[in-house]
């Protein structure tokens, strides 16, 4: 996968950057839910990482109507404070590539794509898209589920089967309802969610379909996102997560 130089120097500064979590709340102070998802995880048991990094594979389509692209990445996370790097390349056609990132860090987000490595084609940033990335590190938790107790997440059980999470960094909060299955899984994330090609905050899903052990956790290992339209459901990505590493601070 290519990569520039700034894009390099921006995952060693999150990395470099994170710190090891404060202790949050004990098991037993969090929704039944959320107690079940973290004794099937086996994240109960494990040591709250300061950073997380894997690597992923799938489909993602850019607009309503176009077809899907296969694209890998690769993802980095910060605990303290909350940040992550997604670094991806989709092949738009045989000798047609995108290539760029999608960031988060102290509360800022924003967005660098460009075809064939030089042309640029998206250059976002702003509170919208920073709404955006914090409901997507909050519901990547699936992947490092020791940071449910985290201090910066606030917990609201909903029915036995869902809690509503609200996590708070950089000056804003942003809400996101796990809903899990009668063993504890995690099975579908829910939110309003900024959509940048509407211009308006639409209901987002995120929905878990293989699970699987890795890193010592058991976890969703593929699934689907996709928006909720007023002419139905509308699918953007379609993700497998091959590899998962924790307290790993470089690169791949």
């Amino acid at each position: 996968m290519s990569g520039g130089a700034s894009v390099y120097r921006e995952i060693d500064e999150l990395l470099a950057g994170a710190r090891r979590p404060a202790a949050g709340a004990a098991l037993e102070e969090l929704p039944p839910p959320v107690q079940r998802w973290l004794r099937w995880s086996r994240a109960d048991a494990a040591a709250l990482p300061a950073t997380v990094r894997l690597l992923q594979e799938g489909e993602f389509r850019t607009g309503e109507k176009r077809g899907w692209a296969p694209f890998r990445a690769e993802q980095y996370f910060s605990l303290d404070p909350p940040g992550f790097l997604w670094r991806v390349r989709m092949r738009l056609a045989p000798l047609v590539s995108v290539t760029g990132r999608d960031r988060w860090v102290d509360g800022e987000a924003s967005m660098r794509m460009r075809l064939l490595g030089l042309v640029p084609v998206v250059n976002a940033s702003g509170p919208e898209l920073a709404q955006g990335a914090m409901l997507r590190w909050l519901g990547e938790i699936i992947w490092f589920p020791q940071a449910a107790g985290s201090p910066r997440i606030a917990w609201e059980a909903v029915d036995d089967e869902s809690a509503l999470a609200t996590l708070t960094a950089g000056g804003r909060s942003a809400a996101e309802t796990f809903v899990f299955g009668a063993d504890g899984r995690p099975v579908e994330l829910r939110a309003d969610r900024f959509n940048d090609q509407r211009k308006a905050i639409l209901p987002w899903v995120n929905r878990n379909e293989e699970f699987g052990e890795l890193a010592g956790l058991r976890v969703p290992t593929a699934g689907e996102a996709l928006w909720v339209y007023e002419t139905g459901e509308s699918p953007y990505i379609r993700w497998r997560i091959t590899r998962l590493d924790l307290d790993v601070p470089e690169r791949f």
